[in-house]
This record gives structure tokens, sequence and C-alpha cells, in this order.
């Protein structure tokens, strides 16, 4: 009973966390009525629907761009050329398969940055995310220490046949991506000696990604 209260109080914690700093759908909604942007999201999503992808996690958290989007004076949103898009397809399919079967819903609260923008923001000069084949995002439905377990789990028997990236930072957010970087996992500090897999599993090498 104690543990099933504290899930739901995590779950709703880091949920007014993301909600805090990310644009929704109604900012999502403004940014479609933009000259070029909902021709060019709907090829987008024939393609994810082609995939399988689409409905895996909303079109609108797929294209959000940072969470220190306004501060960088960026798009709330963005969706890059599309010859970005195989890298996206790539962790959008990990995500479908492996994640949320493993941690339950996922949030997602950063896809692609550009460069600038990706400088801004603090990321590192080799940021996936710069390809549009990273994404940030928090698990809404399972404790800390739960989701600490599963993904490093996944990460040990899965990250070098995938080539994943697998970030974990403060609460229950993570970071995700595979093919581009090879396999590496850090923390909070951003480097291999801060991740929380160091138990076991997983890369030695890390990047501020």
């Amino acid at each position: 009973m104690v543990r099933s209260l504290l899930i739901v109080v995590m779950s709703f914690l880091v949920g007014q966390a993301a909600h805090a700093y990310t644009p929704g759908p109604a900012d999502y909604g403004r940014w479609l009525q933009k000259p070029g942007n909902a021709d060019r999201v709907a090829l987008f999503e024939a393609e994810l629907d082609a995939r399988g992808l689409l409905g895996v996690v909303p079109t609108y958290q797929i294209l959000r761009t940072a969470l220190s989007w306004k501060e960088c004076g960026a798009e709330p949103f963005e969706l890059p050329e599309r010859s970005y898009w195989s890298g996206a397809f790539e962790s959008l399919t990990v995500l479908k398969n492996e994640i949320i079967p493993a941690v339950g819903e996922v949030e997602i609260v950063s896809g692609y940055r550009h460069e600038e923008l990706n400088r801004c923001a603090g990321g590192a000069s080799r940021s996936v995310h710069r390809q549009f084949g990273a994404f940030d995002g928090y698990a809404v439905e399972m404790a800390r220490g739960d989701m600490i377990t599963a993904l490093c789990s996944w990460h040990g028997r899965r990250g070098a046949d995938l080539a994943a990236g697998l970030g974990i930072y403060r609460g229950n957010k993570f970071h995700l991506d595979v093919g581009l970087r090879g396999n590496r996992r850090w923390g909070s500090n951003y480097s291999a000696s801060s991740s929380p897999c160091n138990a076991g599993g997983g890369a030695v090498v890390a990047a501020h990604d």
C-alpha cells in the first residue's frame, strides 16, 4: 500500500516537473499554424505511421526542442529536414519495443536541437540531439529506483547490440539514443562515473548528449 502510494506521488511530481517547463498541445497548435509546419508534420507522421511508430508518444512531444527553449530564444517545437529523420525512427522504435515495456509510460521533453540551441542549452558539441537521434524523457509511472533497475538492466543486455546511449539524470528523467554515438552511459554530471548503472552492465564511455 505504501509502495503504491509512493509511486503515485512520484508520478505526480514527475509529471508536474515535466509540464512546468515544457510546451503542451495548445502551444503545439499555435506552432502548427505557422507557414509550412503542418504540411511537414503531416509527412513526418505518415512516415511514423508506415513504421508503426505513430502514437508511441504524441507527436508534439517528439518535436519538443529543449527545456530552456524560451530562455534561449528558440522555438518550442522543431522538425528538422527529412535527412535527419532516420535517427528519430531508430530511437523511437527502441522506445516502443523495449523501453516503454520496461518502464511504462514515457513523456518526451526534448528531441531535436539545432546547433545554436544546443549550445545555449548546455549540450555537448557532439550531442546526438543535433541529429534528431536522441530523446530526453520522464518515466511517469515508475519510482526512480525501479526505473534505474529496469533501464540499467536493459542497457547491460542491449546497449552494445544497439549502440545505445543511456543517460539517467535527477528524478525520473533519462536520455536515449540509438545507433549514432555507440554504447555508453552517464549520470547527472554527464560522466560515466556518475551513472547509476555502475553496479554492473553497460558501457564505460560517456558524453554529455
